[in-house]
C-alpha cells in the first residue's frame, strides 16, 4: 500500500482508465443484446411460437379441408400444427357480435393470443376491457348465442390504433361448430399455426405448402430482413470495437504499469538484496496490478448500471434502434467485465513477470538501459514479416483461390505488416531523429528544440509504450473511418447498380417455384404499376467459336419488356427466337459480332452431357447487361429455359402505393422480398450513422482515455527530468526557453504517434480493403480532428507542468533523485 501510496497519481489515471473503458463497452454490448432482445420479444407479442399461418382469403370460397390439413400435418418438415377457426359471435348482454377465436389447448396459440388455461366447450376467455364492460369475473357465467359459457381468464387488451379492439377466445371445436352450422361447409379451421422442426427454412416449407394448393395464403412470423441484418450486422461492428477498445485501454495501463514498475524497480532491487524471493517480488506486483483492474472493472460495472437508463435511452434515439431501456443484464454484464479483466490482466502480466525475474543488479541496469538488444535479429525477423506480407498480398490477387482464401491472407498480411512495424520501430525512431529531426530542426525551430531532441533520443526505450499508444489510436481512428466511408460509397454505388428501376421484386430461396409470366401480369395488373419486366436466375450454356467451347452465363428474359422500361436498346426487327443480345465485354472475350451464328450447348443433369440446343444468332451487342449476364435469350425461346425466376423490375409513379400494394401479394408469394430505391438508400444511410455514431462514440473516448494514459505517462517522465532542467536553469537558459524545450518534446512525442499511427492505419485499411478493391475514400475530418485534439490537450497541459517545474527552488531541485 505504500507503493501505491507514492505513486498514486499514476495509480489513479490507471483505474479511470479502466473504468471509461469497462463503461465503454459494457454500455455498447449490452445496447446490442438488448435492441436485439427487444425485436424477439416483439416478435414473440405479435406471433408467438408460430413459423408460419397458413389458411385462405376470408373472401374466397376454398376452405381448409381435413384432407388438406392431413397433407400439411404429415409434411416431413413440420413439428408441430395447431387449428385456429375465426369467427364473430353474438354476446347476449352486449347483444353485439365479437370477435371469436376457436384455439386447441396447446402452447402455438396460446403464444400466439397469450391466454394459458385449457378451454373445455363450457369456458371462455376475454380481454380485459371487455370484461369489465360486463362487469365479469373470473368464474362468472357469460351467455354467448345463447348458450353459457364459464369465463377462466382474461387477457391483456391487444395493442392497434383507436380503441382496442374486443375478443372471445373458445374452444376450437366449439367455434367450428358454430361456423359449419352457419356456412353448411365442412372447413376444419379457418387457418392453422405451423412450427417448424428445427433447422428448417421456413420460406422452404412455405414453398412446398404452397405447392398443395395455390390459392392458400401463407404469412411467415419472421423479422423485417433488413432490420435484423442490420442488428447482426451491428453486434459484430460492437464487438470488434470493443475488442480494439480493449487492446488500447491494455497499452495505456502496460505504459502506466511500467512506469510505475520503473519507479520500484529501485526498491525491488533492495527487497531482493535484503533477501526476498522472486516468488515474493511476483506475488507484490500481480497483486498491486490485480487490485486495479478490479478497481478499474469495478467502477465501471457501477457506472454502466446507473447510467443505463438514461445511457441507452439517449443511444435510442440517437441511432434510431429500439431497445427496452429498463433492462439491464446482470448476468452478460458480469460476462462481458470478467472477459474485460482477463484480457487486461494478461497484457499486464507481461510486465509484471520481466520485473520478477532479473538479479537486484540486473535490475538497475535493466532499469537505466537505453538502447534495445538483438537489433539485427528484429531488422531481419521484421524484414522476413513483411516479404511474407507482400506474398500474401500479391497470392490474395492473383490465385486461383482467391475468392476462398483471398479475405483470411489480407488479414493475416495487415497482422505482419503491423507486427513488422512494432519490432523495427524502436531501432529506426532514434536514427530517424537524429538524421532528420535533429538537424533541420535546429534550423526551423531554434537551439532548444535541439535540446529536447538530443535528450529524446536515449529514451526511446523507455517511452515506445507511449508513442505506440497514439500510434494505435490513430489505426483505430484511420481504419474505422476510412472503412466506414468506403463501404458507406460503395452501398450507395451499388445500390444505384442493383436499383435498374425504382422497385425490385425479388425471390429469396433457391429453387422458386413462382411462374414468371404469370406473376409478371399479376403486379401489371395492380393499379399504381407503370411498367414491369421480368429477370430469371442465370443459366450457364456452352458455345463453340474459333473451335474454342466458352461458357456463356445466360439469363432469360422479356426482350418486350426490357425495351419499354429503356434498360436495353430498341431492335430493329422482330427478334427471332434463337436470338442472343451478348454483352459488349463477352462479345469482344469470344470474338463475336452482330449477324454471326454460333453453336450452342447446355448440359444435361440426366444424361450428364453437354446436349446441343441448335444455333444461336447475335442480333445485338449492349454494353452491360443486368445481373453481369453474358447475354439475354426471350422467354419465347423453347431451348434455353434451364432457369427459373429471380426478379421484377417495377417502374411506377407512386412508389409509396405501389409497395403497399406488391406487399400484399406476400400472402400469395410468401419468398418475395420487395425493395425500392428510396427506401433502401435510407435504410443504408440509417446503418452508417449508426455505426458512425456509435464510432465517434469509441473514437472520443479513446482519446479521452489516451490522453489520460499518455499524457500522465509524460508528465511523469518529465517530472523524472527535473534534475535536467535545474541544471539547465543554473546554466542560465531562460523559463520561455525550458518551457520550449518541454514542449517541444511532449509535442514530437505525440506527432510522431500520430503520424505513423495515419500511415500505418491507411496501409492496413489499403491491404484488408483488398477483398472488394473499389474507391478509397479518406475521412479527413476524422483524422485531423483527433490529431489536433491530441496536439491541442498535450499543449495546454504541459504548458501547466512546465510552469509548475520552472516554480520550484532551484537548489531542491538540483538535489532531486528523479525517483
Amino acid at each position: 500500500m505504500r507503493l501505491f501510496k507514492a505513486n498514486k497519481f499514476i495509480v489513479f489515471s490507471s483505474i479511470l482508465s479502466i473504468a471509461i473503458s469497462a463503461t465503454l463497452v459494457l454500455s455498447m454490448v449490452l445496447f446490442s443484446f438488448n435492441a436485439q432482445n427487444t425485436l424477439k420479444n416483439q416478435m414473440k407479442q405479435a406471433y408467438g411460437e408460430m413459423d408460419l399461418s397458413v389458411g385462405f382469403n376470408m373472401d374466397q370460397s376454398n376452405v381448409l379441408t381435413p384432407k388438406l390439413v392431413n397433407e400439411i400435418v404429415q409434411n416431413k418438415k413440420v413439428n408441430k400444427v395447431s387449428k385456429v377457426s375465426i369467427a364473430h359471435l353474438n354476446v347476449n348482454k352486449m347483444d353485439t357480435a365479437i370477435y371469436t377465436v376457436g384455439a386447441e389447448n396447446n402452447y402455438l396459440p396460446k403464444s400466439r393470443y397469450h391466454f394459458t388455461e385449457d378451454l373445455n366447450e363450457e369456458s371462455v376467455v376475454m380481454n380485459k376491457g371487455l370484461a369489465k364492460v360486463l362487469h365479469a369475473k373470473i368464474g362468472d357465467k357469460i351467455l354467448i348465442e345463447n348458450k353459457k359459457y364459464t369465463l377462466v381468464e382474461t387477457v391483456d387488451d391487444l395493442t392497434a390504433t383507436g380503441s382496442a379492439p374486443d375478443m372471445l377466445i373458445l374452444n376450437q371445436k366449439v367455434v367450428k361448430s358454430y361456423i359449419q352450422a352457419k356456412d353448411n361447409r365442412k372447413a376444419e379451421a379457418t387457418y392453422l399455426l405451423i412450427k417448424a422442426k428445427n433447422n428448417v427454412n421456413t420460406l422452404t416449407l412455405a414453398n412446398q405448402i404452397k405447392s398443395y394448393d395455390k390459392d392458400l395464403r401463407i404469412d411467415i412470423a419472421e423479422q423485417d430482413y433488413g432490420v435484423k441484418s442490420n442488428l447482426q450486422s451491428l453486434h459484430l461492428f460492437i464487438v470488434v470495437l470493443s475488442v480494439l477498445v480493449l487492446i488500447v485501454t491494455s497499452l495505456i495501463i502496460i505504459s502506466n504499469f511500467e512506469l510505475l514498475l520503473y519507479k520500484m524497480r529501485n526498491q525491488f532491487a533492495i527487497m531482493r538484496s535484503l533477501g526476498a524471493s522472486t516468488k515474493q517480488i511476483s506475488k507484490i506486483i500481480m497483486i498491486q496490478n490485480t487490485v486495479i483492474n478490479i478497481t478499474g472493472i469495478s467502477l465501471g460495472f457501477i457506472l454502466n448500471f446507473l447510467s443505463q437508463r438514461t445511457l441507452y435511452s439517449w443511444v435510442e434515439k440517437l441511432f434510431n434502434i429500439p431497445t427496452t431501456p429498463s433492462e439491464f443484464n446482470v448476468g452478460a454484464a458480469i460476462s462481458i467485465s470478467i472477459l474485460a479483466f482477463i484480457v487486461i490482466q494478461l497484457f499486464l502480466f507481461v510486465p509484471a513477470y520481466r520485473s520478477t525475474k532479473v538479479l537486484p543488479l540486473k535490475t538497475m541496469e535493466e532499469n537505466e538501459k537505453l538502447n534495445y538488444s538483438y537489433s539485427k535479429v528484429r531488422v531481419t525477423l521484421s524484414k522476413v514479416l513483411v516479404g511474407i506480407a507482400v506474398f500474401l498480398i500479391i497470392g490474395s490477387q492473383v490465385l486461383p483461390t482467391r475468392g476462398t482464401y483471398g479475405p483470411a491472407m489480407l488479414l493475416i498480411s495487415a497482422v505482419l505488416v503491423l507486427l513488422a512495424f512494432v519490432l523495427v520501430f524502436p531501432i529506426w525512431l532514434p536514427k530517424i531523429l537524429e538524421w532528420f529531426f535533429l538537424p533541420y530542426g535546429q534550423r526551423l525551430f531554434g537551439q532548444e528544440f535541439y535540446i529536447s531532441v538530443k535528450n529524446l533520443i536515449p529514451q526511446v526505450r523507455k517511452n515506445t509504450a507511449i508513442i505506440l499508444m497514439i500510434s494505435s489510436l490513430m489505426i483505430i481512428a484511420v481504419f474505422g473511418s476510412v472503412t466506414l466511408r468506403t463501404i458507406q460509397i460503395s452501398q450507395l454505388e451499388q445500390l444505384k447498380k442493383d436499383f435498374a428501376t425504382p422497385i425490385l421484386i425479388e425471390t429469396r430461396i433457391d429453387n422458386s417455384k413462382i411462374n414468371s409470366m404469370e406473376f409478371t401480369k399479376t403486379v401489371e395488373e395492380l393499379s399504381g404499376v407503370k411498367s414491369v419486366s421480368n429477370f430469371s436466375t442465370l443459366g450457364l450454356a456452352e458455345l463453340q467459336t474459333e473451335g474454342k467451347k466458352v461458357d456463356m452465363n445466360y439469363a432469360v428474359v422479356d426482350l418486350k419488356r426490357l425495351q419499354v422500361q429503356g434498360l436495353m436498346a430498341h431492335l430493329n426487327s422482330k427478334t427471332p427466337s434463337n436470338g442472343l443480345i451478348l454483352s459488349e465485354r463477352f462479345a469482344q472475350q469470344s470474338h463475336l459480332k452482330v449477324g454471326q451464328t454460333v453453336p450452342v450447348g447446355e448440359f444435361s443433369n440426366e444424361t450428364q452431357i453437354v446436349e446441343s440446343k441448335g444455333t444461336f444468332k447475335v442480333i445485338a451487342i449492349e454494353k452491360q447487361l443486368l445481373n453481369n449476364a453474358d447475354a439475354y435469350v426471350d422467354w419465347n425461346n423453347q431451348k434455353l429455359l434451364d432457369v427459373i425466376f429471380y426478379t421484377l423490375y417495377v417502374d411506377s409513379e407512386h412508389i409509396k402505393n405501389t409497395v403497399n400494394e406488391l406487399e400484399e401479394l406476400k400472402s400469395q408469394y410468401p419468398e418475395i422480398k420487395i425493395s425500392n430505391y428510396e427506401q433502401s438508400v435510407k435504410e443504408a444511410n440509417k446503418m452508417f450513422y449508426q455505426r458512425w455514431g456509435i464510432f465517434i462514440l469509441v473514437i472520443a473516448t479513446l482519446v479521452a482515455s489516451t490522453m489520460v494514459g499518455v499524457f500522465n505517462s509524460l508528465a511523469n517522465n518529465i517530472y523524472s527530468k527535473r534534475k535536467e532542467f535545474a541544471v539547465l536553469r543554473a546554466m542560465g537558459v531562460t523559463p520561455k526557453g525550458l518551457r520550449k524545450v518541454i514542449l517541444s518534446q511532449v509535442n514530437l512525442y505525440t506527432g510522431i504517434g500520430l503520424i505513423i499511427g495515419i500511415i500505418m492505419g491507411l496501409l492496413t485499411t489499403f491491404i484488408l480493403l483488398l477483398v472488394d478493391p473499389g474507391e478509397f475514400v479518406i475521412d479527413y475530418k476524422v483524422i485531423i480532428t483527433v490529431s489536433l485534439l491530441m496536439l491541442a490537450g498535450s499543449t495546454l497541459i504541459f504548458w501547466f507542468v512546465g510552469n509548475k517545474i520552472l516554480s520550484q527552488e532551484l537548489s531542491i531541485e538540483l538535489t532531486n533523485d528523479n525517483k
